[in-house]
């Protein structure tokens, strides 16, 4: 079997152009026998990020929202798009203190993911943060309603396995810092 080879952009148009999303429709060729079609994208611009934090009485930090795309409330990771003007680690901590009102002593990358390469253009930098202080200072953007949880690792794990929570940054990020030993 021959090995897969990247198609050629023939044309590009944008369908829709916000500061926070864009879709692109492309035109891709087959480099081997001409073979077209359209391909959709979606480029939310900027990556996001989303922190995997442990106390020092073992719990993990989640926050608890509404999310318009599953219309439930749900648990996940203090998270956030990436500002123009920082580097994901300083996004990482400051999204944690925003959404939780606490600060990192301690702050490492854990992966990158895109969780559709096939049609999502960005994706999301997890981290693991340990060493927290809080800080009580929280500072949310006027559409956000966070609750913060603390839950034990096995409570969180088990929400993970028993499929309770539609948030892929939660899942990956819980089982990439069990996987390393971090919880």
């Amino acid at each position: 079997m021959t090995p897969p080879k990247p198609w050629r952009v023939v044309a590009s148009k944008f369908l829709l152009k916000h500061p926070y999303l864009r879709v692109i429709a492309d035109t891709l060729e087959h480099p081997s026998d001409g073979r077209r079609y359209q391909h959709f994208l979606v480029d939310g611009g900027r990556h996001a990020v989303a922190v995997v934090a442990l106390t020092d009485d073992g719990n993990l930090l989640l926050t608890r929202q509404y999310r318009h795309g599953v219309k439930e409330i749900i648990f996940d990771l203090p998270a956030g798009r990436v500002d123009s003007d920082e580097d994901f680690i300083t996004a990482a901590a400051r999204e944690l203190e925003e959404e939780t009102g606490y600060r990192a002593g301690h702050i490492e990358p854990l992966t990158f993911y895109n969780q559709f390469p096939g049609g999502i253009t960005t994706g999301g930098w997890l981290f693991f943060a340990k060493n927290l202080v809080q800080t009580g200072e929280r500072h949310l953007d006027e559409n956000e309603e966070v609750e913060v949880v603390e839950m034990p690792v096995a409570d969180v794990l088990k929400l993970i396995l028993d499929n309770r929570t539609p948030d892929g940054s939660l899942m990956l990020g819980v089982l990439f810092a069990r996987a390393k030993g971090l919880i």
